[in-house]
């Protein structure tokens, strides 16, 4: 036998499956339907929304597109050497999204005390990457575009600083080995 079965049953799966899922991001994520609430449909299909990221709702080219979240470390060691970090790791473009999906949720968080502990367990991460670290400084900043048409009228990209906070390690704090005006 020469496989050409095999390759049939297969764009009988496939070719349904793709048309399905297409039917889904549109209805989704392009048109913007809400399904009627507590249904198992709904359920289902918001299931498989989250997961294909169909229910993302992407529009770059919407009339106004929401900030974009970054953050620093920089990270002072014994010696008084400055570095600065970020979480993102380069390792792929898929694991750096997830990453500025974990920093965005610092806009979807409304609890001041959720957002610090957010970020504590941000500055705990470069904490443990350097060993070495006397303090780190983190900040939060988001990238605003303007709108076309903002943009057109003069309103240029720019970076705002949303939150800045020196961390510092509590057996330092303990022993009084830093300079108590340098902590927030």
């Amino acid at each position: 036998m020469d496989g050409t079965g095999n390759i049939g049953k297969r764009v009988l799966f496939v070719l349904p499956a793709a048309a399905i899922h297409l039917g889904l991001v549109i209805v989704l994520g392009v048109l913007h339907v809400r399904l009627p609430n507590g249904g198992w449909v709904e359920h289902v299909v918001g299931y498989y929304g989250a997961l294909s990221g169909a229910s993302s709702a992407y529009s770059f080219f919407a009339p106004s597109v929401g900030p974009l979240p970054w953050a620093t470390f920089q990270v002072r060691d014994r010696a008084g050497t400055l570095t600065t970090e970020v979480l993102e790791t380069g390792a792929s473009r898929e694991a750096d999204l997830r990453v500025k999906n974990i920093v965005g949720m610092y806009w979807d968080e409304q609890d001041p005390a959720a957002r610090r502990s957010l970020i504590a367990s941000w500055v705990a991460k470069v904490f443990a990457k350097h060993p070495e670290a006397d303090s780190v400084v983190v900040r939060i900043e988001s990238y605003d575009l303007p709108s076309m048409a903002e943009y057109r009228a003069g309103k240029q990209p720019r970076w705002y600083l949303e939150y800045q906070a020196k961390f510092t390690l509590k057996t330092q704090l303990a022993t009084g080995e830093i300079n108590k005006e340098a902590t927030p």
